[in-house]
């Protein structure tokens, strides 16, 4: 069962976004709200970050989300097998990391409409992101700067962090879960448990960088 979560720090977790938008802010990037490309059904999110998403609804905005999910569950997504703490504990320890089946083909996010998030000011920190300097549509794949992805890394390991109690897994398994039972709100076989934050996926180069943003999130943490 997860420990009980004091709503402080599911706080912390609209102010952890709003540094994140802040650290990208001189990030040129072309995606906007509606642009839907990367939105597939292979989100990861954290049970802390689902309790805030949903405390964000009222019962009308639950009742939709309810009936959307039971519409447009997706059949296939992916299934996390480690959480981005676990994969650093693994390449520190020199262990072989475990192979994953990932394949944005299975079908867009359930919560898509018209190619509009339903959900998109509360939406998670692996949505928010998603993020490219050139149109994927038209080139096939993104183009995400390397300090980019090293502060985006650094982002899912506090966020984790804050949650080591919890657990995480595929969006619409969470939220599935969370909506069954709000009060009780337990992982299922498809779920992981999180883990506190034992190093930082941070290379030699980016260090420097990043070290301002650090202090800022531990302050927060």
């Amino acid at each position: 069962m997860e420990s009980f979560v004091p709503s402080q720090k599911i706080g912390k977790i609209k102010k952890i976004y709003q540094l994140y938008e802040e650290a990208m802010n001189d990030t040129r990037v072309v995606c906007r709200q509606g642009c839907s490309d990367c939105c597939t059904c292979n989100v990861i999110v954290t049970s802390l970050e689902v309790r805030f998403l949903l405390q964000s609804l009222d019962s009308k905005g639950l009742a939709d989300l309810k009936q959307r999910l039971e519409e447009n569950f997706p059949r296939k997504r992916y299934i996390p097998k480690m959480t981005t703490n676990q994969f650093a504990a693994f390449c520190m320890s020199g262990q072989d990391i475990p192979e994953e089946e990932n394949n944005p083909d299975w079908g867009k996010c359930p919560l898509l409409e018209a190619d509009c998030c339903t959900l998109y000011p509360a939406r998670p920190f692996g949505c928010r992101s998603m993020m490219s300097q050139v149109y994927c549509r038209e080139t096939g794949f993104a183009q995400v700067p390397p300090l980019t992805l090293t502060i985006t890394n650094i982002f899912l390991q506090y966020i984790e962090h804050l949650d080591h109690q919890g657990f995480s897994g595929n969006l619409s398994d969470m939220l599935v879960l969370y909506l069954k039972n709000p009060e009780n709100f337990e992982k299922n076989q498809d779920c992981i448990e999180n883990m506190k934050m034992k190093v930082l996926l941070v290379p030699p180069e980016h260090r420097s960088s990043v070290g301002p943003l650090l202090k800022q999130m531990a302050a927060l943490t």
